[in-house]
Order: structure tokens, then sequence, then C-alpha cells
């Protein structure tokens, strides 16, 4: 390796819930680090992938999908995407659906005007896009916008077009030697990411507000005790009404979630565990400043 010749350095992704992030960072880390549902707000803080190379090492946030917050829980998602792109970034990929309606995205536009560092345009979902023109007005309009230095058209969750995508990224990197030693893939904690997807089979199984209302504590983590692998987790809600919910009859919904949280996590961390699942009423958690920072939110106003 050349010292003198490495890159380091921070790529924000940025867009919209439901734009994509999520799939694109798993794609760009090569592995399933991110939680992915069709559902918007399944990213709730930012999270960390790291590629690298013989001469590169490139760390990839995933932020919250930006949104007009109504909990204190959505200020604090707000937030990490303004520190990611204000105080972290040395890029920022700014991903944008190319199925939706771009109007959407004008807060999040302001924002990143703010930014001192390049922009790359990202647009995503062009596999669902056949008229090029329009995909040609849509880039146009980014551009009228935002001063962006680099235009790729993507398809996240089929892979095309993000190999160069990745590539002009570590080109864009700055000289700097390597924030994390070798061979680290994040900066969370297992418990994390059994947390995540845990949430994330949530997100897939039930609908309306419940998952929404839910949040995922890990309270018994053990590891590399062989068969006696454990996971016990607390599932929190926000009323006596979404209990029965998760439950279901009998239990039924409940086990469900087990099992495919379960395998999940299996697959993740490469060894066998056994997962306990308890469902606790926490009224109105999303609004709870004092249980948002028990539950590792930082809850503060940024302007």
């Amino acid at each position: 390796m050349d010292d003198k010749n490495f890159k380091s350095g921070f790529a924000v992704l940025a867009g919209l819930p439901n734009a994509g992030k999520s799939t694109l960072l798993n794609n760009l880390a090569g592995g399933l680090l991110s939680a992915v549902t069709h559902k918007p707000q399944t990213t709730r803080q930012n999270i960390l992938a790291i590629a690298e190379g013989d001469d590169y090492q490139v760390v990839f946030v995933d932020t919250p999908g930006f949104l007009t917050a109504q909990y204190k829980l959505q200020q604090t998602m707000v937030n990490c995407v303004d520190r990611a792109v204000r105080e972290e970034a040395d890029l920022v990929v700014f991903l944008v659906d190319a199925a939706a309606d771009y109007s959407h995205n004008a807060k999040l536009v302001e924002k990143l005007k703010s930014v001192y560092c390049p922009i790359f345009l990202a647009i995503n979902k062009t596999d669902l896009v056949k008229d090029a023109a329009a995909l040609d007005a849509l880039e146009a309009r980014v551009k009228a916008d935002l001063k962006i230095a680099r235009t790729f058209r993507i398809s996240a969750a089929k892979g095309e077009g993000t190999d160069g995508l990745k590539q002009a990224v570590i080109a864009a990197m700055p000289v700097s030697p390597a924030y994390f030693p070798p061979g680290q893939w994040t900066d969370r904690w297992e418990r994390f990411y059994a947390a995540e997807f845990i949430r994330e089979q949530i997100f897939l199984l039930y609908q309306k507000e419940i998952p929404y209302s839910t949040y995922v504590e890990i309270e018994q983590f053990t590891e590399d005790l062989g068969p006696k692998n454990f996971i016990r987790a607390n599932i929190h809600v926000e009323r006596e009404s979404q209990k029965p919910i998760i439950i279901g009859k009998g239990g039924s919904a409940v086990a469900e979630l087990r099992k495919r949280a379960q395998k999940r996590i299996e697959e993740f961390l490469g060894r066998k565990y056994r997962l306990e699942l308890n469902v606790v009423v926490s009224p109105d958690w999303r609004n709870n400043t004092k249980m948002l920072e028990q539950f590792g939110y930082i809850v503060r106003d940024e302007k």
C-alpha cells in the first residue's frame, strides 16, 4: 500500500424515503448491512458500510430518508441527515427516484445547497422509466437546482450502473489515511444489526402504523457459545391495542416474525442463534425524549 496515494473519505447517501439508499448501500458494500423494505422510514439512524481496496477506503453512509418531522423520533432522523451532509461528507450522492415526483425533494434540495463538498447525482430505478427524454428532463431539473459534479443513471436493485458510480466515488475521495482498521465492515456492533433485522421483518410482516410504532431493544445477546447462542429482544409498541396485533392469534404472528428474523440474523452473523421476542407497551415512545435517548437516539434541535 502506497500511503502517499492512499484515498479515504466519507460518501453520504442522501435522498427521500424509498429512493433506494439502503439497497444502494448494500450493493456498494457487497453485503446486506442495511435493512431494506418497500416501506419508507425503514432506516432510522446513519449506518456506515466500509468498502476498501489496496489503495482506498470509502466509508459509505446510509442516512434516513429525508422527511417532514411529525414526531421527536422523526426529528432525530432529520438531524442524522443534517449531520452527515454538513459535518461528515467528503462527497454527497444525491439519490433521486426516477419514477417518483421530483418536487417532493424540495426541502432536501435546500439543505444540499449549503454543503461544501461535491455532489454526485444518482438517478435510481431507471429500469422503471423507459422514456429517455423523461430521464434527460429530470437530470436537467436537478442540475437547475444544484451544482452537480457528475451524474449516474442506475438501478440499485438490479446492480445496473452501480459499479461505475462506486469507481467514481473512490476516485473523488481525498488522499488520506484510512479511518478504520483493515477488514472492518461497519462501525456498528452485532447487536445493533440483530435489532435492525428484527425491525426489518416487522416492516415486512405488519401493516399500517404498526411498523412505525415499534422499536426493537436487544436485552440479551450472547456470542461465541456454540449452540447456546441466544438473543432476547423487546419489541416496544405505543399502545395496548398494538400488542395483540404483533403477537397474533395464538402467537402465530410473533412466531413467524421470530422465525424470519432469526434466519436473517443467522445469515448475517454466520452462526446459529436462538431468538426470543417479548412485546412491551411503552406509551408514546416516539415523542418521549428520555426514552429516545435511552434507545440511543440523539435528541436535539439542529437548524
